[in-house]
């Protein structure tokens, strides 16, 4: 639910923290406890830009419909598992050229993700939204499906996110779905934890009740105001202001204002108090292609000297 300050509260679908919520998320580890070895470090100083990833490996950012009912839940996370392809491909290709990489690219399908989340929490059938550990759940115990395997049929619909989202995935997309599991989910509750997950190259899912303004400010923030049920994902850390930009999911230039640091259209910075209270809502998600979350060095393009 959002409050009055902003013109897209019919597209939220958090489901916010209940019991269905809290039995879904203790069947996962905190990622402090998934991976201690992630831990330790000083702390870093320049920026950590894993939206990078998108134009190392696409050459541009992925130009994202905006959601059409409150299936955000599945745009936080398919965002995420998109962001993740392509950091696992610039990391794993180094010095190769950007076409191979693009090669390998395949969007994730949205509407899926939100109709087996829906499955995995049992609320088929009711109104609309879901749950970030109902999403990684899912994605972790079903899989997932990219558009281009739905052929024609792949491209984002509302209507078709409605209709799994009550019916649950056809049954013969869920077979396609089980060889492309996520490795692994963890819990991220605080801004230690999340510095250590993108630090490392692993994005985090957000689902949150704190609203934001629509316009960044001059360093591309956003102002923290009302309320709303929504999931987005984080793709950078910056440290002398310290703070997360956020992707959202409600279509390029959103917000609007001045962008820095090469950050998408589609993203805003949010201050460390913010992101610390966001965490500690309780249902955040470092996303891992592998069963384990490993200690890896990142491009050091990925910085300030090749942000802009």
């Amino acid at each position: 639910m959002m409050s009055d300050n902003s013109p897209y509260q019919l597209f939220c679908g958090w489901r916010g923290i209940d019991a269905t919520q809290q039995a879904l998320a203790c069947q996962f580890s905190t990622l402090r406890q998934a991976a201690p070895h992630l831990f330790g470090a000083a702390s870093p100083t320049d920026p950590v830009l894993l939206y990078k990833a998108w134009t190392d490996v696409l050459g541009e950012f992925p130009d994202y419909p905006a959601q059409q009912i409150g299936d955000c839940i599945s745009f936080g996370h398919g965002h995420g598992d998109d962001l993740l392809q392509c950091i696992e491909i610039r990391v794993g290709l180094s010095n190769r050229s950007s076409d191979w990489g693009r090669m390998l690219y395949r969007e994730t399908d949205t509407e899926f993700i939100y109709a087996a989340s829906r499955q995995v929490a049992n609320i088929l059938g009711s109104t609309y939204g879901s749950y970030g550990a109902a999403a990684v759940k899912a994605m972790t115990n079903i899989g997932m499906v990219s558009r281009e395997m739905l052929g024609s049929g792949g491209t984002y619909s509302g209507d078709r996110a409605k209709k799994w989202g009550q019916a649950g995935p056809p049954h013969d997309v869920e077979l396609k779905a089980a060889p492309y599991k996520l490795g692994s989910a963890a819990l991220v509750s605080t801004w230690g934890d999340l510095v250590a997950a993108l630090t490392n190259g692993y994005p985090v899912t957000i689902c949150t009740s704190q609203g934001f303004n629509l316009t960044r400010d001059l360093g591309g923030f956003c102002e923290a105001h009302g309320t709303w049920g929504h999931c987005m994902v984080i793709g950078a850390l910056l440290f002398d202001r310290p703070g997360a930009c956020i992707l959202q999911s409600w279509g390029p230039d959103v917000p609007s204002g001045p962008a820095v640091l090469g950050q998408p259209s589609f993203s805003f910075w949010a201050e460390q108090q913010v992101i610390e209270r966001i965490l500690g809502e309780g249902d955040s998600w470092a996303l891992s292609k592998a069963p384990a979350f490993m200690k890896r060095d990142l491009p050091p393009t990925w910085s300030y000297h090749s942000a802009a």
